[in-house]
Parts: C-alpha cells; sequence; structure tokens
C-alpha cells in the first residue's frame, strides 16, 4: 500500500510518495497536491527516494500536476530518484519536461 507524506517549509512542500504509484492511488496524490498549493506552495518538491513503480495513470497525473504548476507560476521539482523512477522517466521522455534534481541540489536551492 502507497504512502504520502507532505511536509511544510513555509512557502515551499515536499511531497513524499512510497510505494506504488498505480491508478488507485491518483486521488490521494492529487489531494495532497492541491493541499500543498491551497496551503500557498511556491515551490513543491516531490521525494521520489521511496517511489518504487509509477503506471501510465500514475504519469498521467504527474503531467497534470506539471501543467497546473507552470500556469499558477508554482515551481515544481522532482528529487531524490532512484534507479527505477530514473529509468522510467527517461524511457517516458519526463526527464525532457520535469525539473529533476538530486536531494541535496533540491535542499540548496529550496530549503534553505
Amino acid at each position: 500500500m502507497p504512502t504520502i507524506d507532505v511536509k511544510d517549509f513555509g512557502n515551499t512542500k515536499v511531497i513524499k510518495i512510497r510505494g506504488e504509484f498505480f491508478l488507485q492511488f491518483v486521488r490521494t496524490v492529487e489531494e495532497s497536491w492541491n493541499k500543498a498549493v491551497a496551503d500557498g506552495a511556491e515551490v513543491v518538491g516531490i521525494d521520489c527516494k521511496d517511489l518504487k513503480f509509477l503506471d501510465s495513470s500514475a504519469i498521467g497525473t504527474l503531467v497534470k500536476i506539471l501543467n497546473y504548476a507552470n500556469t499558477h507560476k508554482i515551481t515544481l521539482v522532482f528529487f531524490d530518484l532512484n534507479d527505477s523512477i530514473t529509468r522510467i522517466f527517461n524511457k517516458a521522455k519526463l526527464n525532457k519536461i520535469f525539473t529533476i534534481l538530486s536531494r541535496e541540489e533540491f535542499e540548496t536551492q529550496y530549503l534553505q
């Protein structure tokens, strides 16, 4: 069963997704995103360290979130991708549309 945590760092929110992100988990991720945005997020980081797998509905949800972020001037950053998620992002060419950083880069740029 996937889990999600949202941490508040003022204008920066971090959404940590653990487990496998399938269709059944889309609503939970969208609700977490909506809460972060409603709480005034200017930057949202998606922590992918413990994310094991994404299906096509999950990818669609992440693209939908990116589109919302772009139209509302919210910076969306994916960080700390493990090898499995890196391969999925590269295969789906998501690495060309998403901002992807290491944990250190994200923390240095957005949490200090």
